[in-house]
């Protein structure tokens, strides 16, 4: 699973939780912004972790998942705003992005958050909080994802928006009736405009700058 590969290096906040809701990754960048480190959330249920909250403080995360029923439903799953409760009790206020990452069939998959941290939070202290996230906002990643010479072609958008709803390689070419050498050859088109090290940090560079 690409997306979930590269999970553990990109540079945003991210976790991913298997079909029953239990955490298996969770990277050093959500560690820095919820303080929860990666041994003690590892194999416990997320919304057990964070008990998230919607934007009028009702109950969002529990055992019987919003989320993952969307994905029973085969319904698209789009952007949400939550409160998370951190490591000292607190709340940060994140927007939540999706990315479902399928196995050999829809009946296995894993479920990836990428969060970005906004502007209301109980404790300022926490890096992000003041803001919108430094990777996302940094002027020279905003100049370089909407430069007239770093469009994405229609393929290179095509490809993208496959990778955002969860294909690897041989899916994409597949569907696309091309050589999985011609789908590596536009992921790194893709990565080297949009000046990203990874696929899931393109999707979400991608979904942040309205490029899909």
């Amino acid at each position: 699973m690409d997306a979930l590969e590269n999970l553990v290096s990109t540079a945003e906040p991210a976790f991913a939780c298997d079909r029953k809701g239990s955490i298996i990754a969770w990277n050093e960048s959500v560690e820095r912004l919820l303080g929860h480190a990666a041994p003690d959330v590892i194999g416990k249920h997320c919304y057990e972790v964070l008990g998230g909250r919607d934007v009028f403080g009702n109950r969002f995360c529990d055992k019987r998942c919003a989320i993952r029923n969307m994905i029973h439903r085969h319904e698209p799953v789009h952007h949400c705003q939550l409160s998370y409760c951190t490591a000292s009790s607190l709340r940060i206020d994140v927007s939540v992005s999706v990315f479902v990452v399928f196995g050999a069939s829809r009946a296995e998959y894993v479920v990836v958050h990428v969060l970005e941290p906004l502007g209301n939070s109980d404790d300022k202290s926490l890096p992000g909080v003041s803001g919108r996230s430094e990777y996302l906002d940094s002027p020279d990643k905003s100049a370089k994802a909407n430069s007239p010479s770093t469009e994405l072609t229609a393929r290179e958008t095509e490809v993208l928006r496959m990778l955002a709803a969860g294909s690897n390689t041989p899916d994409v070419a597949n569907s696309l009736c091309i050589s999985e050498a011609t789908v590596r050859n536009h992921v790194r088109n893709i990565l080297s405009k949009l000046d990203v090290h990874s696929r899931l940090e393109a999707v979400c560079l991608a979904i942040h700058r309205r490029l899909l």
